[in-house]
């Protein structure tokens, strides 16, 4: 097995690097907000600008869905519900600082 203190020091740097590169994509995608849908070459890359309409319902609807969905889920017998559902594992990694330390500090 590796050396855990350095895994998660990787690990945590990586994570720290990854939030500060979105940080800079979502600054890079303000400063491209203007242009108007196409193409767009540089020296070294094409950036193509494409728009499309996604339909969501609304906050009402979505509220009368929730009631419906409840309203069957609440006829279904536990043994229904049971059969018919699937559990799965999921993995989270959160990285922090270590207990009693202070990034301030």
């Amino acid at each position: 097995m590796t050396n855990l203190n350095a895994t998660i020091d990787a690990y945590a740097a990586l994570k720290t690097q990854i939030g500060q590169l979105e940080l800079q994509k979502k600054a890079l995608e303000a400063a491209l907000a203007d242009l108007a849908p196409g193409a767009y070459e540089s020296d070294h890359y094409r950036l193509a600008i494409s728009e499309s309409d996604r339909e969501a319902p609304d906050a009402e609807l979505k509220a009368e869905i929730a009631e419906v969905v409840e309203a069957y889920r609440a006829r279904l017998s536990r043994q229904y519900l049971t059969a018919h559902t699937v559990t799965t594992t999921v993995r989270a990694h959160r990285v922090s600082l270590p207990t009693g330390k202070n990034l301030a500090a």
